[in-house]
Order: structure tokens, then sequence, then C-alpha cells
């Protein structure tokens, strides 16, 4: 393995030019291909100012230029900063004036998402550069990539990753995953997540094919699914897939991460799929995509550990005074090794909180994870909680006080809590004036609607919460501080006022199948609430297409559910498509019940598979 990021990618090009090294329903590119144009890239970047320390912004849509992109910026030395043009601009401002960063490239597509300020490159551009331009030079301790996280503060944070950590990264996946087949590896995950680079990188060092998707969620309407072999995913995505029978046929081998798993999905994974091998993994961004990492048998009966660490990294599980505690203890996970990021981009006193002294190796650091844990005897680790108000929803790390910081800051608000309730993100708020309900919880779709308007303009949609409950006033512990475990429960959807009945035919069909995923009275849903404000998320949209074409008679793809969020415009949208009358959802109806009396008739049940 050699010594940078992209170098061992370069490598499988020159070997093997002709095979595939994107999928994408976007485009396909051999590496030869990808290898040219990359290269080409980089030499009219490096014409711009990029080179060594030098970030450069990525603000691309998942399609083949993507890569394109990232690869020319690590090949003229510098570090790539990625950027979701589905971000809010406030966010993408931020994380581009935080990191300094002054040269961006985009596409046409993606060039309105661009902050303003830094220079623009755009991908399609024609230009004329110096052919074969000297390589540069970079070392492993160079910066290979800046991510932002969630950020306790109010504000995310950069984490800076070196060239050697994920040197070694890849170094210990080809030890691991040895036998498995990365003909076809799913990249899901946004570039915005460290979990792409184990999902891109990985794949192009070692010839396979990366086939680029959306979304987990997308999986299945992928023109290449049924080319996908290996699978990162999260728990709670795995499940909805599952239940919508939407995981691509010839999956072999899959990584769990970003959250607990427990046994019940890893049977049903070699159950219900063609996998031969499931694996699960942990580790912070600060620590370059996992640390821990192990496979999952499929004859156990505990719920899985999170592995063993890996062989590159140090984990010592401590006490309050650092002092190691013996198996079956918990502890605090505190991590050192080759995986340990550089730092916190600019935030010298953030850095120096969370990269402490390594007390057991001398002018050595380890990260305080925040994340308690304990070892078992055998030596792996077994993940217990958090010391800290950081969680994981969906696989997405969470700072609770930014969310918290965000709240506060609508004027609407005087004093606000979020906390997670099952899959769901939930903000408790005290609404500023006289508007703070005295008879309890309550919900109110008005209210609800312009704080997560405001919230939507400088946080993702993993971070907005989907409910937002209005107290009186926030519950506080003994010494004067918020009392978490003390929120209520979100009030049922459709008690915070009058709702808007379905009318039509097929407001009444739609209203029928979001009480099902919803578990929601169908005459409690108001058909101008978003299917997120009523407690569903981006899992459940799977499953919601699905049932949508089965009782439409017509195909319902997830990039529709994101166009059309309320039943009132879904319902237009589905008489306006299909060009019929009402009657037409009357005979759909005819028709489902047809089919399923035929599965029952043959013995085939209600599953609706």
């Amino acid at each position: 393995m050699t010594e940078t990021l992209h170098s061992e990618f370069v490598a499988q090009a020159v070997k093997n030019p002709d095979a595939i090294a994107v999928y994408s329903d976007a485009g396909v590119l051999t590496y030869g291909e990808l290898d040219e144009r990359s290269r080409v890239l980089a030499e009219r970047l490096a014409a711009d100012g990029a080179g060594p320390g030098v970030p450069v912004g990525i603000c691309v849509e998942r399609t083949p230029d993507l890569l394109v992109g990232i690869l020319a910026a690590l090949r003229t030395g510098a570090c790539y900063l990625p950027l979701d043009p589905n971000y809010p601009a406030d966010r993408l401002g931020f994380m581009v004036q935080d990191s300094g960063t002054r040269l961006l490239l985009s596409t046409p597509a993606s060039r309105a998402s661009c902050p303003p300020g830094p220079t623009v490159v755009v991908l399609g551009d024609t230009v004329t550069t110096e052919p074969g331009a000297r390589p540069v030079a970079v070392v492993p301790e160079d910066t290979a990539y800046i991510i932002y996280t969630s950020g306790s503060t109010g504000r995310p944070k950069g984490v800076a990753v070196r060239h050697g950590s994920c040197v070694a990264l890849l170094a210990e996946m080809d030890r691991v995953l040895e036998g498995c087949d990365l003909s076809g590896v799913s990249a899901a995950s946004s570039v915005c997540f460290d979990m792409s680079v184990m999902e891109v990188f990985n794949t192009l060092c070692h010839g396979g094919a990366v086939v680029l998707v959306e979304s987990a969620v997308h999986l299945a309407e992928s023109r290449y699914a049924d080319r996908i072999t290996h699978l990162n995913v999260v728990p709670s995505v795995m499940n909805s897939l599952l239940d919508a029978g939407a995981l691509p046929p010839n999956v072999r081998s899959i990584v769990f991460g970003g959250e607990a798993l427990r046994r019940k999905l890893v049977d049903r994974a070699y159950r219900e799929t063609a996998a031969l091998r499931v694996f699960n993994a942990y580790g912070p961004t600060e620590g370059t995509v996992l640390c821990s990492f192990g496979p999952v048998p499929e004859d156990g009966t505990d719920d899985p550990t999170i592995g063993p660490p890996t062989t590159t990294d140090r984990i010592y599980v401590l006490d309050g005074n650092l002092r190691p505690l013996p198996a079956g203890e918990p502890g605090e996970l505190y991590l050192g090794g080759a995986g340990l990021a550089h730092g916190y981009v600019n935030r010298p006193r953030t850095t120096a909180e969370r990269f402490v002294p390594d007390p057991f190796r001398s002018g050595e650091r380890m990260y305080r994870t925040g994340d308690l844990v304990r070892f078992t005897e055998d030596g792996e680790l077994r993940f217990l909680g958090r010391t800290d108000h950081q969680v994981k929803l969906r696989g997405y790390r969470i700072e609770l006080e930014e969310v918290e910081a965000r709240l506060t800051g609508c004027p609407e608000v005087r004093e606000a809590a979020a906390v997670v309730r099952g899959n769901r993100l939930v903000g408790y708020v005290v609404p500023a004036g006289e508007d703070a309900p005295q008879d309890g919880p309550r919900l109110d779709a008005a209210l609800q609607s312009a704080i997560t308007g405001r919230l939507a303009v400088g946080l993702p949609e993993y971070m907005v919460p989907a409910t937002v409950v209005f107290l009186a006033a926030l519950p506080l512990g003994p010494g004067g501080k918020l009392d978490r475990n003390a929120l209520p429960e979100p009030p049922a959807a459709g008690t915070g006022g009058p709702v808007t009945l379905a009318a039509t035919p097929t407001e009444v069909a739609l209203s029928e199948i979001w009480g099902q995923l919803l578990d929601l009275e169908p005459t409690a849903i108001d058909v101008q609430s978003a299917f997120y404000d009523l407690g569903g998320d981006s899992l459940l949209l799977v499953r919601l297409a699905r049932l949508m074409t089965r009782r439409f008679g017509r195909r319902v793809r997830v990039p529709d559910l994101f166009s059309f969020r309320d039943i009132a415009s879904l319902a237009r949208w589905l008489d306006d498509e299909s060009d019929a009358a009402p009657e037409v959802v009357q005979s759909a109806r005819v028709r489902a019940n047809a089919r399923r009396a035929a599965l029952r008739g043959r013995g085939g049940g209600a599953t609706g598979r």
C-alpha cells in the first residue's frame, strides 16, 4: 500500500484501465477514464491555486463527476472539503468560511448552491492545460480531507484527517475484508460523512467498482442495484430496506455501523438476504472512519459487540483518573494510534480538550470519544452509551446542543431542549410571549412550521426536529439544570388543533396508507401536514413508495415523495399524472383486493412481498 489516499487508485488505473470504476445512473466510467479526467482537472485546479495545505471545496451532485473532483483535488496535494449541494446555504457558507476555503469545484447543476466568495471552477468548462504536469509530492502527514461534524457550541466543527490515517484504514480493510466480493460496492453515504471514504477509496484501491446511489433509501431504484455485492449500512436503514423488500439481490457481505446493532437484525440479514458475511464497525470521524471492526457470526445469540480494536489503533477503557479498567468494567473509550486525526480546523482549544496527551505513550495523543464501553473477556468492545448529549440518529451524528442553540435562536422560542424518541428527533420549546400552553404539552402546526422553516435555513434535514412540542416550562432537576428524562412523550398527532381532513378518494386512500405507516387514525391526519411533521422519516419513505405503488397501480419513487410532501399535493399529483378521474383510484383498490385474495387462495398470506 502506498502513502496517500489516492495513489493506489492511480496504480489500479495503470494496471486495469478498461475495468469499470464507477456505476451511476448518470453515467459509467472506467478506471482509465476516471484517471484521465481527474488528472486533467487536477492541472486546472493547480493553475487556480490548489496545492498542499489548500482546501478545495467539492460542491457536486452524486454523479461520477463527484469522484473526478475528489481525486483531482487530492492529486494537486490539496485536501478536499465535501459540500452537499442539498445543505442549507447558511451551513455551506459557514463551512467554507471557517475552513478558509478559497477554491470550489462545482457543476452547472450545483453551481447555484455554491457559497459566495471562493473562486468556482465549473466542471465541463473548456480549458487548456499543460500536459504532463509535474506530480505533487504528498506525505502521510498532509491533510487528505476535512469533514464537518455537528458541534456542541451551535456550529459544526471541521475534522482534518491525514493521508497516513487513511492509508492505515485501507490496509486494515484489506486484512479484515479479505475474501469479500468488492466488485460492486454501494456508495450511498453522503461525502459529508466519513463512511464515504471507505465506500469509495477502499473500493477503488482494490480494483472494485463504486455503485453511486443517491442514498440508502434509493438503493432499489438504482439502474445498477443488481451489481451491488457489498453494502455499508445503518441498522435502522437495513430494517426499513428489508421491510420494503428493497435490498439489492446480490449482496454477499454487509458492514453495519452508526447505530447499535441487535441480534434480531443480524438474524434477519442472514435469513432474508444472500449475505454470507456480516460485520459490525465503530468509529468516530476523529478516528478516521472506524477503530473497531469484526465479523458477526451467524450462530450467535447475544447482541453483537462493536468488534475488537483494529490492529492500527489503540483503544483504552479508562476511569475518570485515566486509569485502565479491567475487562467487564465500564469506562470511557480513548483512542490512539495511526487513525488519529490532526484535530479540529481553527479550533486549538477544542482540539486540546478532546485530543489529550497519552499517559501510556510519551509524546503521543489520544482522543477522548465520550463513548462508554467495556472490554469483554475475549478482547472485544461492548458499547454502553454516551457521557454527554451527542446522539446518533439513523447513523447521523448530532450534538443536541447545536439543535437547541438553533431552536432558541428563533424569535418564537424562549427556551428549548431536544431529544431522540425512537427514530425521530423531537424539539421541546417554551414559546416566547403569551403563547406558552398552560394545560400540558401540545402541538401547534402553524408554530412548528414557522420554527422548522427557520431551522432549515441553517441545519441539514436530519437535524431539523420532526416534531416540536410546546411546553409551559422545561422540566428541571434538583440542581436547576434541564432534566431530559422528564420531558414528556409527544402528544398524538392531530391533537394540536383543527385539521383539514381527506376529501377526495385519492386523499382518503393516502390517509389510510399514512395511518398504517405512522400508527395514526386516518381521520386524525391533516392532508396539509408534511409526512415528516407527523413522525415520518426517510426510512419510512421506502415503504411508503412501495405501498403507494401497489395501492394506485402505478410506480411511485422515493424522489417523488420529496417533491410532494403532504397528502393534498400528492393526491393532486397522482390524479394529474394518471390523467384519470377518481374512479381509477377505486379501480386500483379493486385490483389490489383481488391480488390479495388470490394470494390468500394460494397460501401466500398477507405479506404483500
